[in-house]
């Protein structure tokens, strides 16, 4: 192996660093250039092999994670530790795989494994996989014991979480989480408006007289973008606006039409835009989806921190302070806000793939708040 006073290795000839400074007092450019170049050609190769080395290491586990048994666990959890801290590493995926192949009781062998600290971030993750998938949060946690993503002196978004699932969090999420294969990602997408009504132009008209602030700010933009980002969406965008007199509900669509956003820069009145009004789960299965599934050419989060960024872009949405807010108080500022989606035609929503707006209303009806998101360059 070459040391730190040697260039060149196993392909390109050995030279010490004093032989290279002779060179270059010498005026021997073009031999050190070429030195450099057959150096270069080496790196390139090993760079080559250890990309290929990841990709095959990573396929490995997800084999290991998507049978099975306890005897594949086993060599599951015992090769996760030699590769941890390569980049054929990724824990929050097997969680998320084990979770979804594994019985309950062998994926409890990897929750509350004997090399715990060694495997924090996979057990972490573990845990809200399970609970997604449904499992019983008290078999998933001895008596007496910590939860997993409990860290004493660290801190953890997801053990901000709640340790069961919510009523927003329950219905119909099994029939959207990911099924896996060996050599098969999962591709997600965002549930549909059940019943759009188109807003017309009478009404744009009308929400155009309304007197609309913008008031955006910062922490609590980023707090609603996150599900996006974390998804990498290829675009999105995190308004708050505070109007002087009350919206009512059902006046709430045709103020939306005239907010001052960029996704709905150049809606004409003849331009789709419709909407409706939605529920609480809704919203939180689709923040989660944008988070856990991603984008197109992204696998997105997975489903434990795809669930802590639906839980951060609600406390966004409905102006709750994070971290300083417990999840159960953000749980209920959200349930006391009105929830509106809206899609449009317009140049910003590509309405290709995957595109939708996200509108909160505060209980006084002055605060509103938006997500709109799409998956389209």
């Amino acid at each position: 192996m070459a040391g730190v006073d040697t260039v060149g290795g196993d392909g390109a000839e050995r030279y010490s660093w004093s032989t290279v400074e002779a060179w270059a007092k010498g005026g021997q450019a073009e031999r050190i250039g070429a030195a450099g170049a057959a150096l270069a050609a080496e790196a390139r190769q090993i760079e080559e092999r250890l990309r290929a080395l990841h990709r095959d290491l990573t396929f490995m586990q997800r084999v290991l994670a998507l049978t099975p048994g306890r005897a594949f666990l086993q060599r599951l959890v015992a090769l996760s530790g030699q590769v941890r801290y390569s980049g054929a590493s990724d824990e929050c995926l097997l969680a998320s795989l084990i979770a979804e192949a594994q019985c309950l009781d062998d994926a409890l062998y990897v929750l509350w494994h004997p090399d715990a600290e060694e495997h924090h971030e996979l057990r972490a993750c573990l845990f809200h996989e399970l609970l997604l998938r449904g499992a019983e949060p008290g078999r998933l946690v001895p008596a007496m014991a910590r939860r997993p993503d409990f860290r004493p002196g660290h801190w953890s978004g997801l053990s901000w979480l709640p340790d069961r699932l919510t009523q927003m969090e329950g219905p119909d999420l099994d029939k959207w989480l990911p099924s896996r294969r060996y050599a098969s990602g999962a591709s997600g997408s965002v549930p549909a408006m059940k019943s759009p009504t188109p807003v017309d132009a009478a009404a744009r008209r009308a929400g155009r007289t309304r007197r609309v602030r913008e008031a955006t700010p910062a922490h609590l933009a980023d707090l609603i973008r996150r599900p996006a980002q974390d998804g990498r969406w290829c675009d999105h965008e995190a308004r708050v606006f505070v109007l002087d007199e009350p919206v009512a509900v059902e006046e709430l669509p045709q103020v939306v039409t005239a907010l001052p956003m960029d996704c709905l820069r150049g809606l004409g009145g003849r331009d789709r835009f419709e909407g409706e009004v939605c529920t609480l789960d809704s919203v939180w299965l689709t923040l989660f989806m944008t988070a856990s599934t991603g984008g197109v050419g992204s696998a997105g989060v997975h489903g434990a921190w795809g669930r802590f960024s639906a839980w951060l872009a609600l406390a966004g949405l409905c102006g709750a302070e994070y971290p300083e807010a417990s999840a159960l108080e953000v749980e209920e500022a959200a349930r006391a806000c009105r929830w509106y989606r809206f899609e449009a035609d317009t140049a910003w929503f590509h309405n290709d793939m995957n595109d939708y707006g996200i509108v909160a209303l505060s209980p006084d009806g002055r605060r509103i708040a938006v997500l709109a998101a799409t998956d389209t360059d």
